[in-house]
Formats: C-alpha cells, structure tokens, sequence
C-alpha cells in the first residue's frame, strides 16, 4: 500500500515508473486485446475468460499509470534541452495510452452490460 502511495505521489523516479510498470503493463494490455482481436483462446472458455479479465485489469490500471508518469515526469530535472523532450515525449505517451485504456475500458464494460442484459432478458 505504502508502494502505491509512492508510486501515485510521484516519489519514484520517472524511469522507474515508465520502464518498470508503465511498458509492462502496456504490454499486458496489447497482448491481451491483440488475443481479443485475433479469437486466440475462443475455443477455451476458461482462457478466454482470462484474457477478458486480464485485459479488463490492465485496462483499469492504465489511466492510474499515466497519471503517475505524468506527475514523474513533471518532477524530472531538466537541465539540458534532452531531459525536456524525455519528459515531455513520457508525458504524451502517459496521455495517449490512458485515453486508449480509458475507452477500452468503457467499451468492454458497455459490453458486458448489453451481454447481462441479454442473458437476463433472454433467461
């Protein structure tokens, strides 16, 4: 919990964040809605259900992420003129991939909506 703090308070280092959780997350993320895409484990319900989830996690952790980038990147000393493209290069891509993440979520929660809805309808 005290990690989590940290990690929010923008008290770990931006490297830290954006290398260590942020692309590894992301990379869950991709995997996982690239399955999604492509029908990998359809034919199993148990993995699929897996890749659901797990896509549905990263998704919601995504947003949190990037506001932690974002706050590491604030922080970050900029003394020479690369640390500012570093910082501002974290910045966009903490925004863009908590807006994908964000709608990715809405979009799959939608679905599972309009899917319990279906099934109670239809039960």
């Amino acid at each position: 919990m005290k990690f989590l703090a940290r990690v929010i308070g923008s008290d770990i280092a931006l490297w830290r964040v954006f290398w260590l959780i942020g692309i590894p997350l992301a990379l869950v993320w991709d995997i996982t809605g690239l399955s999604m895409l492509t029908g990998y484990g359809v034919e199993q319900p148990l993995v699929a259900g897996l890749i659901i989830a797990l896509f549905t996690l990263s998704s919601a952790a995504i947003p949190f992420v990037s506001v932690a980038i974002w706050r590491s990147a604030s922080r970050y000393p900029r003394q020479a003129w690369w640390r500012h493209l570093l910082a501002w290069s974290a910045k966009s891509c903490a925004v863009i991939s908590g807006l994908a993440a964000a709608l990715s979520l809405v979009a799959v929660l939608y679905l599972a909506y309009e899917f319990i809805d279906a099934a109670m309808i239809g039960g």
